[in-house]
Order: C-alpha cells, then structure tokens, then sequence
C-alpha cells in the first residue's frame, strides 16, 4: 500500500470512528473551498476583483479598494471584505450608466426598482453561470453519500448543494426563514449568507453584517440543537476562517461552556492541503481550550465513503417529509391530498413530489404513550409527542402515580386548559425541595454539617460517588446545581440504562423530573 493509499484509509477509519460512536449521521457546513473545487467559482476576495474587472469605469482597480478599507479597519478585522464590498456599492451604481452594463440593468429592471442592490444582483448572475462537471468522481461519491447526511448548513451563494448534491432538501435562505420556519433538523440545506436565487438575502456588505450580527445569536440558538445532537464535518473551511471563528464563539456563547466542550469533541475540519496529516487540533473558544479533529488532505473521497457507511437506512428527505407530516397532523389538522401506497424499503425510490403517509403496523397498533416515553422525550427529544395529547391525557394519567416530568410539554402547550391533577402539581412542586423525601432532606441535613464534600456541585458528586452520582442530587441545594452539568450527567445515564435494554430506575426518573422543572419549569412559572 502507498503512502497516499495509507493515509486515505486512516482518514476513512477516523470518520467513521467518530460517526460510529457518536450513533448519528453527520451534518455538513460548508464554505467556499467546496464550491472552488468542484465549480471553479472565486474566493470572496476573487469574486470582487472579478466584479473589478468586468463592471467598467467609474469602478477602480480591486487593490485600490482593499487599500482604503486597509487604512480603515486594519489587515485582520473581519470588517475588511465587507467595507470593501460597501465601497464599491457605491461605483457600481453609476457603472450601470456604461454601455457595457445598460442592457444587463433593463434585464433587472424589477428587481432594482424594487430596491435589490445591483452588486448583488451582478454577482447572483455570475454565479449562476457555474455548474460542476457531470463525471467529477469525488462530487459523485458526495452525492451517493447524501442520503446519510442529516443536512447542510453554508455560507456560500451558489447552488452546488441544493441543485447538484441534495435535490431533495427543503432550502432556507432568508434569514427570517430560519427565524419563524418551524425546522424539521432533517433533509434541509441552511443558506445562513444568502442565496444567488434571492439576490436580496446576500450576505455581502457592511450593512449586510451589522444585521446578521446583530440576528446572530438568534440565528444560532435556532440551529444550536443541530451542533448538539449531530456530528458536523466543516468542509472547504480553514479553523482561521474569521467566519468560523465568529459561528464558534458565537455558539459557545449559547449554549455554556460545558455544552461546547461536549460539541466540539463532534466536530471534524476536511481542510485542503498538500501536506497531509490527522490531528486533534486545540481551539481558543473565549479562553478556553477546546479539542477538534482536524484533517487536511488532497483527497476527499475516503471522507464521502466513510459518510456513505454511517447507518441511515432512508434517505433525510424522506424522513423530512414524515416529520413535517406528523407535525402538521398533530398542530394543525392537515391531511395529505394525495396518497401513495408504498413498502418502507421502497420510500427513496418514491417520485419527490409524492406525499408520505405514515401507517401504524400490528405491532405497534393502539400502543398507548407510556410513562418511559415521556422522560425519554424530554431528556433527548426523540418521540415526536403530540403536546396536546401528553398535557391532555398522559399527564393527568401518570401524575398519580408517582408524578413526571411535564414542564417540557406545559413551555409548548400555549394558553390552552390543564387539568386538575396537573394543575395541582404545579402547586406543590414550587422548588427543587418538593421533588426530595423527609429522609433525603435529613441526609443532606448531616452531610452539609459534617461538611463531607470540600464543594457543593454536580463535579463533586461526580468525584465522591462516581457512577452513582445521579442518586445523590439530593444532597445539593436549587442554586447549587448547574442544569447544563446535570442535564449531561443525567443524558449519560439514562442513555446507558435504554442502551442495555433495561428501564429507568427510580433514582433518575427523579433526577429528569428535578432536570425538567429547573430547566422549563422555572421559566414556565415566570411567565
């Protein structure tokens, strides 16, 4: 075996390696290498030369440009591009009085009158005019593995991953689409920059990113479950890359420290280079030091193999569909118009524009919502649980015996009535006191005045009792117990109980009652 073969196979293990224990496939962010690659099309600073050179007189020469947006915000802003981008905004507007440019400007006439800037709209065109060869071997090996890739999140314009590789996938690419979209997490492709099919949506001046700034956190607090729960391959990104830099932070600022910690452990940079090599890279997040693999190839076809043997029997758009169903059929009363009958082997060969229609089996036909099912949906999610019909019916079926977890469903249920056993719950579980016993109170009691911990945390639990941490929540008070450090201990644990087949024990069903209260059910009662 060569040495190029030799490496492409560790790459191809460590993917798979990471894919396999994380149990998901992964989703792709994307950035402009990709698009240079497999199309050809400019880097950002290519793209306005190009704009330069071609637009005519009164535009100037690109470094003319850079140099004055240089002498304005430094070589290592990231306001560079963007105040350049602004400066040329300005001639461009009277380029359009240019012979070359006139019939081009009637062409667009709607758009410009209708307030669309003409750079924009000059370089939307471009794009479009750049298409990946049929017979490129990598981007076909890419587009075989899409069906084991959960989605797709880009900054780029073009539409190499909506038209070429996921056909599929639902596009957003508006910024209020991301916002006020209910997002299945599933067979999509988020265009968090724009879209050459939306001029108006780019992401490319300094105005442009004051407002995606300013959205930012919103922005990526409605994609934070994505870096969450599934791995994500960046791809055609340097880890220098001042966006990357600035969707990390970002990130890390939403969702704690600890959670970042856990997400970057999923996280693996494909950088082109020609010196290769597979390294666990250290990353400054806000100071602190975060761990990511790293990858830098020639090749990245051993990346799209280990993608395409991740374990997703059906394709993301077809699951997509089912999930949007499902939703609509709970929330809104929709019903498919039209219906196609179909084997579950045979859904991806399914015509797109076929509706799916979900069936319930023998096996699992008339089974009611069990109380397992709850806590496991709260904890990761996974059941996709009508709220109406939990706060309606299971809650006032299972409070009574023994009590669970609700606030994560009461936070979803609107304005709508809760029954009487229910609403008698929430007016005895006021604190994290009322979930403990008369003896786990008198424990902790002797505990604290023995002072038999040096520190008062869920790490200290961790530390004094190990595996059996979870059983001694008791021993803390409310404000003593960080949610994202009891909501990482209690996932591990509940997730290794489900795993070997056994049920959750009395110990963390109360400790996901406790998760569940501190996490919804105090913001619920505020409100």
């Amino acid at each position: 075996m060569n040495e190029d073969a030799e490496f492409n196979t560790k790459v191809e293990t460590t993917v798979r390696e990471l894919l396999t224990n994380v149990n998901r496939v992964p989703f792709l962010f994307v950035g402009s290498g990709i698009s240079r690659r497999y199309m050809g099309t400019e880097n950002w600073e290519g793209l306005l030369k190009w704009v330069c050179e071609t637009a005519g007189t009164p535009m100037k020469q690109f470094y003319i440009y850079k140099q004055q947006a240089l002498a304005e915000c430094g070589e290592e802003s990231n306001e560079l591009y963007p105040r350049i981008a602004s400066l040329m905004e300005r001639d461009f507007i009277h380029a359009l009085d240019n012979d070359a440019l006139a019939e081009w400007g009637r062409s667009h006439v709607e758009a410009l009158e209708n307030g669309v800037p003409a750079m924009k709209i000059y370089i939307a065109d471009h794009l479009l005019d750049f298409k990946p060869a049929s017979d490129d071997t990598e981007l076909l090996e890419l587009k075989k593995a899409s069906r084991h890739v959960a989605g797709v999140i880009t900054t780029n314009y073009d539409r190499l991953m909506e038209e070429y590789v996921f056909p599929g996938y639902q596009t957003y690419c508006r910024q209020d689409d991301l916002l006020f979209s209910q997002l299945m997490g599933i067979g999509e492709v988020y265009k968090i920059h724009g879209s050459v099919d939306d001029p108006a949506s780019m992401i490319l001046d300094e105005n442009d990113y004051k407002q995606l700034k300013e959205r930012q956190q919103y922005l990526l607090s409605k994609i934070l479950t994505i870096f969450g729960e599934y791995p994500i391959i960046f791809l055609g990104y340097s880890l220098k890359d001042q966006d990357i830099r600035d969707i990390i932070t970002a990130i890390a600022s939403c969702a704690g420290e600890r959670r970042m910690l856990e997400m970057a452990e999923r996280f693996i940079f494909v950088d082109y280079s020609p010196g290769q090599s597979i390294q666990t890279t250290n990353y400054d997040v806000n100071g602190k030091i975060v761990k990511m693999t790293s990858i830098s190839t020639r090749d990245f076809m051993p990346i799209y193999k280990a993608i395409a043997n991740t374990n997703m029997k059906y394709a993301p758009r077809v699951l997509r569909q089912i999930t949007r169903q499902l939703y609509e059929a709970a929330y809104s009363g929709g019903d498919a118009q039209s219906v196609v009958f179909s084997n579950l082997e045979s859904m991806d060969e399914l015509p797109q524009d076929a509706e799916i229609v979900v069936g319930v089996g023998i096996k699992g036909y008339g089974r009611l919502v069990a109380s397992e099912d709850l806590y496991e949906d709260v904890l990761f999610g996974n059941k996709n649980l009508s709220v109406n019909l939990v706060i309606e019916e299971y809650l006032e079926r299972y409070i009574p015996q023994g009590g669970v977890p609700m606030y994560y469903y009461l936070s979803r249920y609107g304005d709508g009535p809760l029954g009487e056993k229910t609403r008698e719950e929430i007016k005895s579980k006021m604190c994290f006191d009322d979930y403990l016993s008369k003896t786990q109170k008198a424990r902790r009691g002797k505990w604290r005045n023995e002072q038999r911990l040096s520190e008062w945390s869920i790490e200290s639990l961790e530390r004094e009792f190990d595996d059996n941490a979870y059983k001694n929540i008791f021993l803390l008070r409310q404000d003593e117990i960080e949610i994202d450090g009891l909501e990482q201990m209690v996932k591990k644990v509940a997730r290794g109980m489900l795993e070997d087949k056994k049920k959750l024990d009395s110990d963390i069903r109360k400790d996901i009652r406790i998760y569940d209260f501190l996490k919804y059910g105090i913001p619920y009662r505020k409100k």
